[in-house]
């Protein structure tokens, strides 16, 4: 980094993470200092390449379809049990996604930023959305890769999932995101993906804002997607 007593502004104005008025004066300050040009161009060459690490496969065609029947049945499903009242209902073991969520806690701030530097995500890319959006560090449950991390980048445009250091899915299966709304199972969407040879990946989950969403998971599935999880999640991203 430069010997500028504003280097410290440089990679939040990458990230789009300064606040207006802040951004304001850096970018006046930017216009003069040699040394900030020089570091926001190193930067920005990482930021824009990160794109072209993405791994997002394209889902099947009749995956939006089985998902939406899968919704209006849920709905229906809902209805009916709205109209009987405090029936009790059995069930002698509930599945993973229906046992209370516990948030997930986030890395603190500092601890986040130093996570995103040193993996060279000085994302510019990933936060795009400017001062409308905001990142939530996720947990990784993968014994086997204890440097994987998850992040979720949030704004009113689109909602995008970051992965670093994971593994590959297992044969014949792919990484797929689900929602996780309050009291109810989670949705499938028709992100799937898998990483690459860095166990990297950049996943649209959801274009727009994200709304009564609890948390953002992902489980390992069969190719093509499942309806509902077969496994548990490896990842979990509390959006609160």
């Amino acid at each position: 980094m430069n010997g500028c007593e504003h280097r410290e502004s440089v990679a939040s104005y990458v990230l789009g993470a300064l606040p207006e008025d802040e951004y304001e004066r850096f970018a006046t300050h930017l216009a003069t200092c040699d040394d900030c040009q020089s570091t926001v161009a190193e930067l920005q060459v990482a930021a824009d390449a990160l794109p072209l690490a993405a791994v997002q496969l394209v889902p099947p065609p009749d995956l939006k379809d089985r998902i939406m029947a899968v919704v209006r049945s849920e709905a229906h499903l809902q209805s009916a049990a709205e109209t009987r009242g405090d029936e009790p209902a059995a069930a002698p073991r509930r599945p993973w996604w229906r046992r209370p969520f516990l948030a997930v806690r986030p890395l603190p701030a500092a601890a986040a930023a130093a996570v995103l530097i040193a993996l060279g995500v000085v994302g510019g890319v990933l936060l795009s959305g400017g001062e409308s959006t905001r990142t939530v560090q996720g947990t990784v449950e993968i014994a086997s890769a204890p440097n994987a991390r998850a992040s979720l980048q949030l704004s009113n445009d689109a909602t995008k999932l970051t992965v670093r250091n994971m593994p590959p899915p297992p044969s014949g299966k792919v990484y797929q995101v689900w929602l996780k709304r309050p009291a109810q199972d989670p949705t499938p969407t028709t992100a799937l993906f898998r990483v690459d040879s860095r166990g990297s990946a950049d996943v649209e989950v959801q274009r727009g804002k994200l709304k009564g969403v609890e948390a953002v998971l992902v489980t390992a599935e069969p190719d093509g997607g499942s309806m509902k999880p077969t496994s548990n999640p490896v990842i979990a991203v509390s959006t609160a």
